[in-house]
């Protein structure tokens, strides 16, 4: 008996709906430094760039990623040597580099234990007690930290996992880091770990971080598909992919109304 041949392309057919496709063909080039757990150059990499990826994975691209300082990542966009960057804050479109709409809030934050029973309403109101913070600090947060940040007093770390342990065990009154910085490292062994010991203190105004495009037209399609992410349940689990359900259950992750969100 003789076997007719079929056309292998007849099987292979229904086989293709199964395998996602891009609708772009060459992947596009995010440039970042690492900074956790905003931003990770792992398999995940971080909450900023975990947004970013989502966002345009679902506009049909895939993306690739280099590391780099950010000044040369923002430079890096401008010329078109790579695609997008991020996080960038506070800068305006130029030719070169569109902004988008913010992608997270980052925090700053003083903490203290709530054992210690201290309600400063002012960053002068800590004055005379003792604060640990990250290196260079006294830059981001105005006249009346650095004035804090010439006590005998404080502490500035360039190693930013060791100062929440460093409030858990009493050694400081007051630490003053990156919401999101400090509960990740607080939380980077046990995603469960008990944070209601900490007080926070809203003292510092936030900073919205957003990414930059190279390309107008595609940070206009970021920002259309953006606020509607944003209500998503993947866009709750990249937060707690790093802090920790528990953590996220007290306090809306979506820091930013999307009705307000200008299209």
């Amino acid at each position: 008996m003789v076997l007719k041949q079929v056309p292998l392309l007849k099987f292979l057919l229904p086989l293709l709906w199964l395998i996602p496709v891009s609708l772009h063909s060459a992947p596009l080039v995010i440039a970042s430094s690492e900074g956790p757990p905003h931003t990770i150059n792992d398999i995940h990499h971080g909450i900023d760039l975990d947004i970013v990826e989502a966002v345009l994975n679902r506009l049909g691209y895939e993306v690739e990623y280099q590391f780099m300082g950010l000044k040369r990542a923002e430079r890096e966009v401008v010329t078109g040597r790579v695609d997008v960057m991020a996080p960038i804050f506070m800068k305006s479109d130029m030719p070169g580099s569109y902004i988008s709409l913010p992608i997270v809030q980052y925090q700053p934050m003083v903490f203290s234990l709530k054992s210690s029973n201290v309600m400063p309403k002012t960053i002068l109101d800590m004055q005379g007690h003792s604060v640990v913070t990250f290196q260079g600090a006294p830059g981001y947060f105005g006249a009346d930290f650095v004035k804090l940040s010439k006590e005998s007093r404080y502490m500035e770390l360039t190693d930013m996992a060791t100062i929440p342990e460093l409030l858990v065990k009493g050694r400081y009154d007051y630490a003053v880091l990156d919401k999101y910085i400090f509960y990740y490292f607080y939380r980077l062994n046990d995603k469960t770990r008990d944070v209601s010991l900490f007080t926070e203190h809203s003292l510092i105004n936030s900073v919205p971080a957003s990414a930059a495009f190279h390309d107008v037209e595609l940070r206009n399609q970021f920002n259309r598909e953006l606020p509607r992410f944003m209500e998503s349940e993947q866009y709750k689990q990249i937060f707690e992919r790093y802090l920790g359900a528990s953590l996220l259950s007290s306090e809306p992750v979506n820091h930013f109304k999307v009705e307000e969100l200008p299209l």
